[in-house]
């Protein structure tokens, strides 16, 4: 058995302590919410990404360096539950920023999961918007005319929204 000595020098890390640079994509989730183990009510999730959250909590007591237990909830229904987390930074509005302390190998892969499809859904969104522009672009040169308005075939869930299915920790599919 041969080995490729030629990778083992290979690292995969990223730099993260640069001041400001990401490091995970971030994506907002329609209808996403975070419930916070000894806090009141739910909060809605800003952002999200593999190494982190951003919520909004206007009113409540968070303080940085805080030890949470977190469930996502897509529409009112867990995906996620009992993430360990720890407040990062508070922003101005309420907003929460908090890391990720140590998922288990689960819910590390359900975040994952949820990121790469709604990742994956914008990507395909993009490029049917990209496409249906460039084939009304080559219909204007073709006919001389005026290209169609865009607004009167727009899909029934325009306005920015993506829709999507996802499966959430009791098993069901979530439509989002």
């Amino acid at each position: 058995m041969t080995t490729h000595d030629e990778f083992d020098d290979f690292d995969f890390t990223l730099p993260s302590d640069v001041e400001g640079e990401r490091r995970a994509y971030r994506t907002s989730v329609p209808g996403l919410e975070a419930s916070v183990a000894g806090k009141d009510g739910t909060f809605p999730v800003e952002n999200v990404s593999a190494v982190g959250i951003a919520m909004h909590a206007p009113g409540h007591a968070f303080a940085e360096g805080e030890d949470l237990r977190v469930d996502l909830l897509i529409m009112g229904k867990p995906y996620i539950t009992a993430l360990p987390a720890r407040v990062a930074r508070l922003g101005e509005g309420g907003l929460v920023g908090c890391e990720l302390a140590s998922p288990d190998f689960w819910q590390e892969a359900r975040l994952d999961k949820l990121v790469l499809e709604v990742q994956k859904r914008m990507i395909a969104q993009r490029k049917a918007e990209s496409e249906k522009r460039d084939a009304q672009a080559a219909g204007q040169h073709r006919d001389g005319g005026a290209v169609p308005d865009a607004s009167t075939d727009a899909p029934a869930d325009a306005g920015g929204t993506t829709r999507f299915t996802v499966d959430s920790a009791a098993g069901t599919e979530l439509d989002v």
